[in-house]
């Protein structure tokens, strides 16, 4: 006889999530996992498999919840430096949200796990070149309306942006005020004009 699942996989893959971003792979057991989710070590390994696949599965949930739909915006040819600045007030508000001390799942997972794993760096990697991209493309668009100087090469300032984004979860994992990571993004934008 099979048995029916008594739980949603999305909610506890989305629990894990916020999990992993707390305190990072190392840090969270099988044990942690358990308790977030209230799914039993059967089930979970049944539907996601052992550790190293949750996180994976884990990790495309965050990159796919983190922003997706803001960058996609700046796809779109009336992209702005507002549509940019508006991901960056979006993700200064989850860095910033103090009630749960969420972290940064990339950056646990880059400064963790990535220095000895290629397959893991590579999903980073190919994470963080769709969003310099990403943040090319708008910036194009809005070189072309004349809110971004000429002479900026959109590619190389995609890839600043970029940085600079990875930068301010750091900052806001240590506890830098909202202040601080705003006036970092206007500083920044405002050397692009």
């Amino acid at each position: 006889m099979v048995r029916t699942r008594t739980f949603d996989p999305a909610t506890a893959l989305t629990q894990v999530v916020d999990l992993f971003s707390s305190k990072g792979y190392s840090e969270t057991s099988m044990e942690d996992i358990v308790r977030a989710t209230g799914v039993s070590r059967y089930g979970l390994y049944g539907t996601f498999g052992n550790k190293r696949e949750l996180f994976e599965q884990a990790l495309d949930r965050y990159a796919d919840g983190m922003g997706k739909q803001s960058f996609l915006r700046l796809l779109e040819p009336d992209a702005s430096l507002d549509h940019i600045r508006a991901i960056f007030a979006e993700r200064a508000e989850i860095m910033c949200f103090q009630e749960e001390n969420k972290g940064c799942l990339f950056i646990h997972t880059a400064m963790q796990l990535a220095p000895q794993d290629e397959d893991l760096r590579a999903v980073l990697q190919k994470f963080m070149k769709r969003m310099g991209k990403a943040f090319s493309v708008g910036l194009e668009s809005a070189q072309a309306r004349g809110e971004v100087r000429a002479d900026i090469d959109v590619n190389a300032a995609g890839e600043l942006l970029t940085s600079t984004m990875f930068g301010l979860a750091i900052l806001g994992r240590v506890g830098f005020p909202r202040e601080t990571l705003d006036g970092i993004v206007e500083n920044t934008l405002t050397a692009l004009q």
